[in-house]
């Protein structure tokens, strides 16, 4: 199966991109900013591809977040029409065909530190209720690395990533006073990516 099955399908990968990036985040309305970050697209594709989709009923206008800042216009935002008569079925198939490139997630995180542990839930098991989406267990972490790798995974997974770090012990006693976040976490769906401590 090709890497982005849906993109080539299709035989528009930006397009799939945004897709995924609404879809994955059904519920939250986007400015072409954002989503164009969130999906790796640049400005002039997604203003394009946004016209497409809200002309073919997929995404709607939405009225811009109240930021309690003096504006003297409000940012358009976007967000998937849930009546669209579809939406089901095109989600269900994007989230079907969609690859989940875990082995992207740990290559990245390498360079932030002295991987220990890496766990994902959260949205990669889809339960947005889970307090992270990934937890990092890492030594030697350079912190600014390691939100940048973390952010540079977004576009791949067309969704913002929530993520908790800590170093090996303090992980190792989390485990042991049965740490609400952790339990949060490991008593529901869950993957393991990566344990060289095998902790777990």
């Amino acid at each position: 199966m090709k890497e982005d099955f849906f993109g080539e399908l299709i035989g528009n990968r930006s397009r799939a991109s945004l897709l995924r990036a609404f879809l994955f985040n059904e519920s939250e309305a986007f400015s072409a900013e954002k989503v164009a970050k969130l999906a790796g697209v640049n400005s002039k594709k997604t203003a394009e591809e946004i016209r497409f989709l809200e002309k073919l009923g997929v995404i709607r206008k939405a009225k811009a977040a109240k930021t309690g800042k003096k504006s003297s216009g409000a940012q358009q935002h976007w967000i998937v029409n849930s009546e669209f008569k579809y939406l089901r079925a095109l989600s269900s198939f994007i989230h079907a065909v969609f690859p989940i490139r875990y082995a992207n997630i740990v290559k990245s995180l390498k360079n932030a530190g002295k991987l220990s542990a890496v766990i994902v839930s959260g949205c990669f098991m889809g339960d947005l209720t889970r307090p992270a989406d990934i937890i990092i267990v890492a030594d030697n972490v350079n912190e600014v690395r390691l939100d940048q790798a973390v952010r540079g995974l977004e576009p791949l997974f067309g969704r913002e990533i929530r993520y908790a770090s800590f170093l090996t012990p303090e992980f190792q006693y989390r485990l042991t006073i049965q740490d609400r976040l952790i339990r949060d976490t490991l008593d529901y769906p869950h993957l393991v990516l990566f344990d060289r401590a095998r902790m777990l």
